[in-house]
C-alpha cells in the first residue's frame, strides 16, 4: 500500500517481556520492529522502501519463542489448515490457498452468515424511510433496483467527490468531529494544515519542533508522524525510542522530522487513483503508538462495519495480548454476536476462545454503540469505523476502546457477505427513495437478458 518511511534507532521489547526472547543482532532486532510497527497501520499489505527489508522468517522464529497463543505462532497462523486460525485469506500451503484449505470451515462459516442476514435484513429496513444521507452518500438519483455490492461501491467512490467528504476523509476533521460525537479515538499530539491555503490551524515549523521537545521531556518514547490527506500509507513516519534520540542528537532529531512533515508530507498531493483526497489541504498529525500489550507486537484491531446505521459485522486483525496473529477472515461477528473465533464458530453460551468470549461480554456492545453513533453522525449508508483494543488487567476493569480511523471505502471483497451486503445495501433505496424511470427499468430487463443469455437458457 504504498510506503511507510519508518525510524528506528534501537529495539523496544514488548510489554511483558523483560528481556529478548532468544539473541539476534541488533540490525535483525531493528528489522523486525520495523516490520511489524509498518504492518499495524494498515489491514493490508504495506510495500516499504528497498532499504528496509523486513525477515519474516526471523520475525516468525521470535513470535514462535515468546508467544503464548494457544493456536500457535504467526508462522503457524499463516501455513493453511482446517482451523479458523489458519483458514483465511492470507494462508497458504499443501492443504489449499488463501482460505480453500478448510470447506468443512468455510461451509459453516456461509450458513452462519446467510442465517443472519435472512434473519435480520428486514431489521436494517426499519427506519430507512427517515434515515438522513448527506449528499456526499445518497445514490437515490442512480439506483435502478438490481445492483450488485460491486456497482454499489463504485457508485460510493464517485460520491466522495463531494466537498462535504473532508469531515471523515481529513484525519484532524475526523476526530475532531468523533470527540464532538463523544467517541474516544487514537491519542493526537500535534495538528495542522498547510499555511497559506485557508485553513484555521496552520503548520508553523517551530510549533512542530516545540512539540517533539515536549514529548522528550514528558517521557513519550514511541510515536508516528502521519499525512492528514493520503492514503495507501503514504507519508508516515513511525518513530521509535524518541527518549533516547532526543537525549543524544535533540536538534538534528526535530529538524529532521520537521523537514520529513514539510517536505513528504505537506508538499505532497494524494495521486490520480485518490482524486477525492485531492481536494483536501494537506495536513499533519503526530499521534501516539496504540499498545494492546501483553505479548502483542501490533494493535488488536476490529473493523466494524455499519449499513443504514446499524451494524452488519466486524472483523478483527493485528495481535492480541496472548501474542496470536489475527489475520483477516480468521476471526469475524455479526450483529447478532454469532460468526466465528480464532476457535471456531461460535457457540450460545460461551465456551469458545477465551478472549473472544470476554469481547462478545464486554467490549462490542461499546463499539456497536460507536461505530453506529459515527455512521449517523456522518449520514452514511456504509461505513466501516476501525477501533484499537486493550482489554483490562483485571475482571471488570475499563476496556481501551479507542477510534482509529474510518474508511468509507475499502479493499475488503466480502467474499461471504456481498450478495446479503449488497442487498441490504441496495434495498435501503428500494424501500425508501427509489426513482425508477423508463430507462432504469429498461436496464435491469436487459441485465436480467444478459444474464440469461450468459447461461445460455433462451438457446434453441
Amino acid at each position: 500500500r504504498g510506503f511507510v518511511h519508518v525510524l528506528a534507532s534501537c529495539i523496544c521489547y514488548p510489554r511483558g517481556l523483560s528481556q529478548p526472547a532468544m539473541t539476534l543482532s541488533k540490525s535483525s532486532l531493528m528489522m523486525i520492529a520495523l516490520f511489524v510497527l509498518s504492518e499495524a497501520i494498515r489491514d493490508e499489505k504495506v510495500d516499504l522502501k528497498p532499504k528496509i527489508q523486513s525477515d519474516e522468517k526471523t520475525l516468525d522464529r521470535v513470535d514462535s519463542a515468546r508467544s503464548n497463543c494457544p493456536y500457535g505462532d504467526a508462522a503457524a497462523s499463516r501455513k493453511a489448515g482446517t482451523k479458523s486460525f489458519n483458514c483465511h485469506g492470507f494462508a497458504t500451503g499443501p492443504a489449499g490457498d488463501w482460505g480453500a484449505s478448510c470447506p468443512d470451515l468455510q461451509a459453516a462459516r456461509l450458513k452462519t452468515v446467510r442465517a443472519f442476514q435472512m434473519k435480520h435484513h428486514a431489521s436494517f429496513m426499519e427506519g430507512v424511510g427517515g434515515y438522513t444521507l448527506s449528499p456526499v452518500f445518497d445514490k437515490s438519483e442512480a439506483i435502478r433496483g438490481d445492483e450488485t455490492y460491486e456497482e454499489l461501491v463504485k457508485l460510493h467512490i464517485k460520491g466522495l467527490l463531494h466537498p462535504g467528504m473532508a469531515t471523515f476523509e481529513d484525519k484532524i476533521l475526523l476526530k475532531q468531529f468523533a470527540r464532538v460525537l463523544g467517541i474516544p479515538t487514537t491519542k493526537m499530539h500535534f495538528g495542522a494544515h498547510a499555511a497559506g491555503r485557508g485553513a484555521e490551524d496552520e503548520y508553523d515549523r517551530a510549533n512542530f519542533i516545540e512539540l517533539l521537545k515536549d514529548l522528550c521531556d514528558s517521557g513519550e518514547d514511541d510515536f508516528f508522524i502521519k499525512a492528514t490527506h493520503l492514503a495507501w500509507s503514504k507519508g508516515q513516519k513511525i518513530v521509535l525510542n524518541w527518549q533516547e534520540q532526543c537525549r543524544h542528537n535533540k536538534e538534528n532529531a526535530v529538524n529532521e522530522y520537521a523537514d520529513f512533515a514539510e517536505q513528504e508530507v505537506l508538499n505532497v498531493q494524494a495521486g490520480a487513483a485518490d482524486e477525492h483526497l485531492q481536494q483536501l489541504i494537506p495536513g499533519v498529525t503526530v499521534e501516539s503508538l496504540f499498545k494492546t500489550g501483553g505479548d502483542s507486537n501490533k494493535p488488536l484491531e476490529a473493523k466494524v462495519q455499519v449499513v443504514w446505521g446499524k451494524v452488519h459485522h466486524m472483523f478483527f486483525f493485528g495481535e492480541d495480548d496472548r501474542g496470536c496473529k489475527v489475520n483477516v477472515g480468521s476471526w469475524q461477528v455479526y450483529g447478532d454476536k454469532t460468526g466465528w473465533d480464532l476457535n471456531g464458530i461460535i457457540q450460545p453460551g460461551g465456551g469458545n476462545d477465551a478472549l473472544g468470549d470476554r469481547i462478545l461480554e464486554e467490549a462490542f456492545q461499546p463499539m456497536v454503540d460507536y461505530a453506529e453513533k459515527f455512521a449517523k453522525g456522518v449520514q452514511a449508508d456504509f461505513m466501516r469505523v476501525d477501533f484499537f483494543l486493550r482489554q483490562p488487567a483485571n475482571t471488570g476493569g475499563d476496556w481501551m476502546i479507542e477510534m482509529n480511523e474510518c474508511e468509507s471505502v475499502s479493499g475488503m471483497r466480502h467474499t461471504l457477505e456481498r450478495l446479503g451486503l449488497g442487498a441490504i445495501w441496495r434495498d435501503g433505496y428500494v424501500m425508501s427513495r427509489l426513482k425508477m424511470t423508463g430507462e432504469k427499468y429498461t436496464r435491469i430487463s436487459d441485465n436480467t437478458q444478459a444474464d440469461r443469455d450468459k447461461l445460455e437458457l433462451d438457446k434453441e
